[in-house]
């Protein structure tokens, strides 16, 4: 038996800390009973939110409603099934479902929407949530297909819309008389897209263009459903948003709505999948950007960089003439020869960090020009229709991705990072639909973070100093990013010193610092996922690495994290121990 053998059944043996039951004793008809159950509860999420054939969904009050009495019915009938009698491994999935469906009963419960990433959001529509902002580009998608059954569906889809955005206005207006009403500059972004996307021509309508394109009979179909239905439901939830112009604040934070403290602990719980008081974040946040500044400044002083503070010598590297390349198809061609290199030489070094690396296909490619203007910089997509995994980067402005930057992207969206977390998972198998289901990220993102410093450790910056630096400061700005959310929403900062902070400390541009802190206004906690998640990730190695002594491998470690599965940091906590214990 190998290593990497020993190591698959170790993970398979742990129990949850306080179980106090042993495996030998574990029933299997107990197993049997929870794994039957939870494909049941299974089949179900994968509809919350949507229906068979709606991918609208029921977005009434009612139908929320109707979401945590099911709920209700889950937990108990989870309940039912006894901890001790379970096998470890059966015991991960308990403990795991234990936590979904307690955040989804105090979410449910309270104004606001959550979805199945356990994201909680205060408003039901907002600059970044809310029917009107999620579906357009998806079911627009519908038109363009050759299929007859497909083109009918999108049709109906539209009307589906219209009635979504109407269900979802009933519910502004019910929160609205509980006292929930976005802050002012929230309310403003909204209506602007809600009118944009209400006024804007056929051809750049993202929920019509594609038919436009493919059919001119399906496309005048669509524009006639648009008109007739479509507008007036947008326009009837532009007046439901403007009716509470008269009674918004600036306020930014959480605080300032109904039980407004609460539903932040419940949201930062139910993001970073941790049990951290905002206090005590706020705090261990300030406590990494003080670190990682040091770090930086150390590093910065080493390359003759002294002048201005750590943010400011930051900003002055951002339009560094010998970083950046010009906003044109030359300028975008040597970004992306760049970025190939980077991930071609992450996968070179990457089997450091792996008892068993899976080096899937992965390469970089431009997004689509029809998505550069609402994107992040860089994402990754995994395979499919055959192709492989690709690192897809933003190249509308080149000049945004200067070369120093580029080397812990790539490491975070592709190899050891989401590339490689998505291929660790395939490779290993096993995992139940529930499982499958469930998605937390804390575990996602803070993976992808831990990976951007695993890179570093294992030599990726050796001859790249100014490369670390673009590794310090990433995290840098997601332990800023902490500090912020926590400043929001916890100790009542304004949104001006929210991107003063941004800006100041951690070297940001002050346009996209601004559209970020409204994001982190309209999903408390979520901010504050990626750092938890890779520092939880980052203290349970240490602590195995300290119970394990010499029997403790890097590569064993992160085996165990991804192959696993996503779980949350409570729950990869009690299974690193007990690993550790074996």
């Amino acid at each position: 038996m190998n290593r990497r053998q020993m190591l698959l059944g170790a993970a398979a043996g742990v129990a949850m800390v306080g179980t106090g039951a042993s495996p030998l004793f574990a029933s299997e008809g107990a197993d049997a009973r929870l794994k039957a159950l939870l494909e049941r509860h299974a089949n179900a999420l994968r509809r919350f939110g949507a229906e068979p054939g709606n991918p609208v969904g029921d977005r009434s009050l009612a139908g929320r409603t109707r979401a945590h009495a099911e709920n209700a019915v889950r937990m108990k009938e989870l309940a039912g099934i006894g901890h001790g009698a379970l096998s470890p491994a059966a015991r991960i999935d308990h403990d795991t479902a234990t936590f979904v469906y307690g955040v989804l009963d105090d979410q449910l419960a309270r104004p606001g929407t959550v979805d199945l990433d356990l994201r909680p959001s205060p408003y039901v529509v907002s600059q970044m949530n809310g029917a009107y902002y999620w579906l357009p580009s998806r079911l627009g998608t519908g038109g363009a297909s050759a299929e007859a059954e497909d083109r009918r569906a999108y049709l109906d889809n539209i009307e589906a819309l219209a009635r979504g955005i109407d269900e979802e206005s009933e519910r502004i207006a019910h929160d609205a008389g509980l006292g929930v009403v976005p802050p002012d500059f929230i309310l403003a972004a909204t209506l602007s897209q809600l009118r944009a996307l209400r006024d804007s021509a056929p051809v750049a309508n993202p929920l019509l263009a594609p038919a436009i394109a493919a059919s001119g009979t399906v496309g005048a179909q669509a524009t006639e459903r648009f008109d007739r239905l479509m507008r007036p439901a947008l326009d009837r939830q532009a007046q439901a948003l403007q009716a509470l112009m008269p009674r918004a604040s600036s306020k930014a934070g959480v605080w300032a709505q109904p039980d407004g403290e609460a539903n932040y602990a419940s949201s930062l719980r139910a993001n970073t999948t941790a049990n951290i008081a905002p206090g005590d974040l706020h705090r261990m946040g300030q406590e990494w950007v003080r670190e990682l500044s040091v770090e930086i400044d150390h590093d910065l002083r080493a390359l003759n960089l002294t002048r201005g503070s750590v943010g400011e010598r930051i900003a002055a590297l951002n339009t560094d003439a010998r970083f950046i390349q010009p906003d044109t198809d030359a300028g975008r061609a040597e970004v992306h020869r760049q970025a190939k290199a980077y991930l071609a030489a992450a996968r070179g070094r990457a089997a450091r960090a792996f008892d068993h690396f899976v080096d899937d296909p992965v390469e970089v490619r431009r997004m689509p020009l029809t998505s550069e203007d609402g994107s992040p910089i860089a994402f990754y997509n995994g395979p499919r229709d055959g192709t492989s995994g690709a690192v897809l980067l933003n190249l509308k402005k080149p000049s945004d991705l200067p070369s120093w930057r580029l080397p812990t992207l790539v490491h975070h969206e592709g190899v050891p990072g989401h590339h490689t977390q998505a291929a660790v998972l395939r490779d290993a198998g096993g995992l139940s639909l529930f499982r499958r289901t469930v998605r937390f990220s804390a575990w996602t993102e803070g993976w992808a973070l831990y990976a951007e410093a695993l890179a570093d450790e294992i030599g990726a910056y050796a001859d790249d100093p100014f490369g670390r630096i673009g590794y310090l400061q990433a995290q840098l700005w997601r332990a800023g990013r902490v500090v912020v959310d926590t400043g929001i929403h916890h100790e009542r900062w304004t949104r001006e010193q929210a991107i003063a902070f941004m800006v100041d400390t951690v070297g940001e541009l002050p346009g996209p610092t601004a559209r970020e802190v409204d994001r982190y206004c309209v999903y408390p906690g979520q901010a504050c996922c990626f750092m938890v998640g890779k520092q939880q990730i980052r203290a349970s190695r240490e602590a195995a690495r300290r119970a394990m002594g010499s029997r403790f491998f890097l590569g064993d470690y992160n085996d165990l994290i991804l192959r696993s599965g996503p779980l949350p940091m409570e729950v990869l906590d009690a299974l690193v121990q007990q690993w550790s214990a074996a």
